[in-house]
């Protein structure tokens, strides 16, 4: 695929129990990082971040029905590579007002197959650039989130031959249902196995591919919410690479070239399409301001790895005590010095302190990122409306999402 080959260490052969191999695992973690969020001198940045170079197949087609949501007749998909013997497979999501970009990441394992994390709509396009990269091995489903999990059953049904399927548990809603094991899965499609909760005990089922990644499973349920909240972060030991969906992100200075493909040369070229599409996509009002920064909103976040707001306002309000565990526990799973993300731009030099800085809002006043108070207002306003109507659970009493804007 044109692409410099990236030797991957060899990882030692995993002893024959899970027991050991947990312990491994377990052991890779810095005691030190269950205190305060380390503050690291090192701030995260863009590395070989090229999008501009990816590969397209438009010819092979960019059809796929039904998608749920736009596009749906041009969807383009837009292969980059990531480096270390990874890669991205992006398509748009579009809602509403809302247009993002959703990211598959590919890596080639120690044995030449493919792991596929988060498949997107399998169209022609799609397929050709995937198996351009080799065979397709494991399949992850690695959180809950709607654009995350309903491409999943299409992708299933083009790759039968995958050796495993494995996803989060907690997934719920028309499109299949999965609680905590896999008798409980009602998916509509092959499931091989749930992730464990957590950090995995001795007595988990663990995944084919746990030689090379070590993981972790944030799992929220609470009674008055629609569903779980559910996602894993995964650490691919051999390149030191951490992969997640959706728990960081970190936003580029321009649109990315995919928005290319469904508006035209004169909109992107707009000084405020980028910042108002950013502003939109993480629930912050598109407010502006006469001074140095016309977009405050979109000053306060860009360039930096942070939590997206809206899971602030959302998730991370609702159950702070669950989210700082599941960081912690992230972070000590080992070494990192790069992450790869579903959302914005990737890679990501950043290491465990960049990671557990974007959550020190968890742990009482923060101004990193500086978002102003007045740049909350739509998202109290929802968390208003979701407390008047009964629609969800309440905000963790005591616990200030916004803390030190």
């Amino acid at each position: 695929v044109g692409s410099k080959s990236y030797e991957l260490p060899r990882v030692p052969e995993p002893p024959s129990s899970r027991r050991s191999v947990l312990q491994t695992a377990v052991a890779a973690g810095s005691a030190a990082l269950f205190g305060k969020p380390a503050q690291s001198s090192a701030r995260a940045t863009l590395e070989n971040y090229n999008p501009e170079l990816a590969v397209t197949r438009p010819e092979a087609g960019q059809f796929y029905f039904p998608t749920l949501t736009p596009p749906f007749r041009n969807r383009a998909t837009y292969r980059y590579e990531l480096g270390r013997n990874a890669w991205a497979l992006e398509q748009l999501l579009v809602f509403a007002n809302v247009t993002a970009t959703v990211r598959t990441v590919v890596v080639k394992m120690q044995d030449g197959g493919l792991i596929v994390f988060g498949p997107q709509w399998p169209t022609g396009e799609y397929c050709s650039l995937l198996d351009e990269l080799g065979d397709v091995k494991h399949v992850v489903i690695p959180c809950n989130a709607f654009e995350h999990k309903i491409p999943t059953s299409a992708f299933v049904k083009k790759y039968p031959k995958a050796s495993s399927v494995w996803l989060t548990p907690g997934q719920y809603g028309p499109f299949g249902s999965c609680g905590l094991d896999l008798k409980s899965c009602k998916m509509g499609y092959r499931v091989d196995g749930v992730l464990p909760v957590g950090t995995p005990k001795s007595s988990d089922a663990l995944p084919p591919w746990a030689n090379e990644f070590d993981f972790r499973t944030l799992y929220v349920s609470l009674p008055e919410n629609a569903g779980p909240v559910s996602e894993a972060a995964f650490l691919h030991r051999p390149t030191n690479t951490l992969i997640t969906t959706d728990a960081v992100v970190y936003i580029p200075d321009e649109a990315p070239p995919i928005f290319g493909s469904y508006f035209d040369s004169e909109t992107i070229k707009d000084e405020s399409f980028w910042p108002k599409s950013v502003l939109q996509a993480v629930f912050l009002p598109l407010r502006q301001d006469d001074g140095a920064e016309q977009w405050p909103g979109y000053a306060a976040i860009q360039k930096r790895l942070v939590r997206a707001p809206i899971l602030r306002a959302f998730s991370d309000a609702r159950a702070p005590n669950a989210v700082r565990e599941w960081v912690t526990s992230v972070s000590s799973m080992g070494k990192f010095d790069r992450i790869l993300t579903a959302h914005f731009a990737s890679p990501i030099s950043a290491d465990t302190g960049d990671f557990l800085r974007a959550f020190n809002f968890l742990d009482g006043p923060s101004s990193d990122p500086p978002i102003s108070c007045g740049d909350w207002k739509t998202l109290d306003e929802l968390n208003t409306f979701i407390a008047e109507n009964n629609l969800g659970a309440p905000v963790a009493k005591g616990f200030d999402y916004k803390n030190g804007c």
